[in-house]
């Protein structure tokens, strides 16, 4: 893939390198992967020093999704009319923004902010990630460069908390968004060189302005709602009003795109009726959905400290075996939808998540760490399989002159399947593990205003368990930390079920939907 190639005529200027097109790609997607994770390592000292409260933590940690969810699919239609190298270019820039509001912040607001603003620029290069591959690359290299982009994004993934845990036990939680910079110079040195070649504009008639704000305000109302359900409740004013928004502002869409030229639509509505493209954007959600789950989750279940009480370091070193079987995975199935097309792929790979995440269910109180290791990297291999391939699916369905409508459509669905995912799995994590610590206080007599201590610990962060354990008067330790331990357990054991039956129905969906066999484009 080291060959230069002609690009086709009126798509650009110049020679396109296909491997610096996939360097810069690599690169912008390894800051997005690594930055997604390594936050949470940092949560407890950040939370510490900028003395946030658990509401002010979570919209931290949620802003940045928030801010990705609005703009990703403009961004990608955007791609269509001012080039890739533009949107690289607009997607660094807010990154590096938001890196140095979070790095300067003392309170919550800025920091919030800062995370909204890394949004942003998360949901303007994803898609121009996927874009430069889909117009840089050979097609019949085009899976093996997506194997790449796959296995960069798993490495950065799993550990970005090493990463992150690194940087704040030996410096402080801010050198993680100070060296974003480097590493956002670096990919914006390989983007300006190697992907001016792609930046021409495709897009034909008007920016759709009102339909990018109906579109971006409706997804950001979805995440929201997602995100804020499991703090105010179903029955709330502010869960009903934003998902009454959402209907409102999406259903407006809807009616809005219909009347207007096909060539000036934000969405392509015959693109996405298309079963091979739904179909892989079904894909794209549950693999996105089950792998950030399975971080998420894992880490919350490894640092508690009734359970195996590791930090941020040591848990993202037991997650070493899901992070290669990732990598490796991703390459090899890059190399089979070059030769099989997408569907046996994908299918197998959702199959075997399933299969690790059903593993994982089943967990006991006397599990130790290396029963993990097995059932870990099966889940990492059936995420190799399917991170990447998913997202190359429905591109290989959409024209060249699409590249960034449908890498925008296509991260909608990412970012979707990151949210609802692990704020559903989270749910169900905080049920479980409340009923089951409500029953074993209850035949330990726990007072009512101590069960209450220990029931919001159990949602919370790991030192707030620690405290609440230490300080907890009237009862037996051990046996409330039985009941901890108990509870956590139970919560990681139904949020595992439920990201495995989200597999389930990506295999399904795929084995009926995706190609036989990779097209051209």
């Amino acid at each position: 893939m080291a060959e230069a190639v002609e690009e086709p005529p009126g798509s650009g200027r110049g020679v396109v390198r296909p491997w610096l097109v996939l360097t810069a790609s690599c690169a912008a997607l390894l800051i997005i992967a690594a930055n997604t994770t390594s936050v949470n390592a940092a949560v407890n000292n950040l939370s510490n020093d900028l003395s946030l409260s658990a509401s002010e933590l979570t919209w931290v940690i949620n802003a940045y999704l928030l801010g990705a969810a609005m703009v990703v699919a403009s961004a990608g239609k955007l791609g269509d009319y001012i080039g890739v190298r533009a949107i690289f270019m607009i997607g660094l820039a807010a990154f590096a923004v938001g890196s140095v509001a979070v790095a300067i912040a003392e309170g919550p607001l800025l920091v919030t902010a800062g995370r909204a603003i890394q949004g942003v620029g998360s949901g303007f290069l994803m898609p121009a990630t996927m874009s430069a591959i889909g117009l840089g690359i050979p097609p019949e290299r085009r899976g093996f460069a997506n194997g790449i982009w796959g296995a960069v994004a798993g490495i950065g993934f799993a550990l970005g908390p090493l990463y992150g845990g690194a940087w704040t036990d030996l410096a402080s939680w801010r050198g993680i968004f100070w060296s974003d910079l480097l590493m956002i110079a670096v990919a914006g040195a390989l983007a300006w060189w190697g992907l001016g070649a792609l930046s021409t504009p495709g897009g034909k008639g008007r920016i759709d302005v009102v339909g990018a704000v109906l579109f971006g305000v409706g997804m950001f109302a979805i995440v929201f709602a997602a995100q804020t359900v499991q703090q105010v409740g179903l029955e709330s004013v502010v869960f009903i009003g934003a998902v009454v928004l959402a209907l409102v502002l999406l259903l407006t869409f809807a009616e809005y795109e219909s009347r207007r030229e096909p060539a000036e639509r934000l969405l392509d509505f015959q693109l996405i009726a298309k079963p091979a493209y739904w179909g892989a954007n079904v894909g794209v959600f549950t693999s996105t959905g089950c792998l950030l789950a399975i971080l998420y989750f894992f880490n919350l279940y490894a640092q508690s400290p009734v359970v195996f009480g590791l930090n941020a370091v040591e848990a993202s070193l037991v997650l070493l075996p899901y992070g290669l079987a990732l990598f490796v995975v991703s390459l090899l199935a890059g190399k089979l939808t070059d030769r099989f097309g997408f569907r046996v792929p994908v299918t197998i790979g959702m199959v075997v998540t399933a299969i690790g995440l059903l593993l994982l269910a089943a967990v006991s109180l006397d599990d130790t760490l290396a029963d993990l290791l097995v059932p870990l990297g099966l889940a990492g291999a059936g995420a190799g399989a399917t991170f990447a391939a998913t997202g190359a699916a429905a591109m290989s369905v959409a024209p060249a002159e699409e590249a960034g409508e449908a890498a925008g459509t296509a991260n909608t669905s990412r970012y979707m399947g990151a949210a609802l995912g692990v704020a559903i799995a989270s749910s169900l994590y905080a049920t479980v593990a409340l009923d089951t610590i409500k029953a074993r206080l209850s035949d330990l007599g726990i007072g009512p205003a101590d069960e209450e201590t220990l029931e919001n610990a159990i949602t919370g962060t790991a030192s707030a368990l620690e405290e609440a354990v230490d300080t907890t008067p009237n009862a037996d330790r051990a046996g409330v930390e039985s009941a901890a331990e108990a509870a956590i357990t139970n919560g990681f054991a139904a949020a595992m079920l439920f990201i495995a039956a989200l597999a389930v129905v990506g295999a399904v969906v795929s084995a009926f939907t995706l190609r036989g066999r990779a097209k051209a484009t």
